[in-house]
């Protein structure tokens, strides 16, 4: 069975979630949650799917200029990693 693609159901998903570029932390969060929950849905449309590609591409720019993940040097991760406490069980 082949899925087709409803413009008129995407257009009125944009209307609800009214995705844009993320500019706040609160943009972040909110997005973050709608993506968060088509993570996890099952059995996603074609048009949601769309959606939460929007959304992880938005996402991941927000995070790329707002959490930048510094490069580290192979020893530097593994002195970390040994000169982390660990938590007692």
């Amino acid at each position: 069975m082949i899925l087709t693609f409803d413009g008129a159901a995407y257009s009125y998903l944009l209307a609800e979630i009214a995705p844009r570029a993320i500019e706040t932390e609160e943009e972040y969060d909110r997005l973050l949650a709608v993506a968060e929950r088509l993570t996890f849905a099952k059995n996603l449309t074609p048009e949601e799917r769309a959606l939460y590609k929007l959304l992880v591409t938005l996402i991941e720019v927000y995070e790329r200029e707002n959490y930048p993940i510094d490069k580290s040097e192979p020893h530097e991760i593994l002195q970390h990693i040994v000169t982390t406490p660990t938590v007692n069980r």
